[in-house]
């Protein structure tokens, strides 16, 4: 069983296949969406209508790559619940009976809710292995040469390992990462804790 399962936090079984939306897997579209149907079954969407194009895949492969789906513990069966730009956190997507809820909605993130300290068009370095979700994205640095997002293993990586993504892009396929992106200061690393499911902050070395 791969090392990141010893902080499983869902009642579903990490080897339990699951529905992928095909545009969010390729990191086309943000994982903004996650519902369970009478079976039990998981289904992780992108923004937009449903259903979409899906492919099967394995929950802790799903963890691993948007572990802010962990915070997901308490999605019952026949349960959605949609990722809240404004609130940074994952909403109820409750069926409003009164008319007067403001309904959560499936969408990408909106440019007028962009947080002004963050240029979306600012490149990153990006560990290829993390974004590609062989690895689990594990700590963001802040460095001289720029903001990097590395997997697990000390800070050291070839130019070869890294690839450039725009800011944007980085939140897009990580939404759990907006926060730490807004707090990282020069010289400091936020590093992903999965048992707690929040960023903490240290000095780099």
């Amino acid at each position: 069983m791969p090392a990141m399962n010893t902080d499983w936090k869902l009642k579903t079984p990490p080897e339990s296949e699951v529905n992928v939306d095909t545009d969010v897997l390729a990191m086309r579209a943000p994982l903004v969406r996650v519902h369970r149907d009478d079976e039990g079954t998981w289904s992780f969407d992108g923004p937009g209508r449903n259903p979409r194009p899906s492919k099967k895949a394995v929950l802790s492969v799903v963890v691993g790559a948007w572990p802010h789906v962990a915070a997901l513990s308490d999605l019952d069966t026949g349960g959605a619940a949609v990722w809240s730009w404004k609130q940074h956190g994952w909403a109820s997507e409750v069926q409003c009976r009164c008319g007067s809820c403001e309904q959560p909605v499936a969408a990408d993130i909106d440019r007028n809710n962009w947080p002004a300290e963050l240029q979306p068009q600012s490149i990153l370095s990006v560990e290829q292995a993390a974004l590609s979700g062989q690895v689990s994205l594990t700590d963001i640095i802040s460095t001289p040469g720029g903001i990097a997002l590395l997997g697990p293993g000390d800070h050291r990586r070839t130019a070869d390992l890294m690839t450039p993504v725009a800011l944007a892009n980085v939140i897009r396929r990580w939404p759990h990462t907006m926060q730490a992106l807004r707090a990282l200061k020069e010289s400091r690393g936020m590093r992903w804790n999965p048992e707690n499911l929040n960023w903490h902050e240290y000095v780099l070395a």
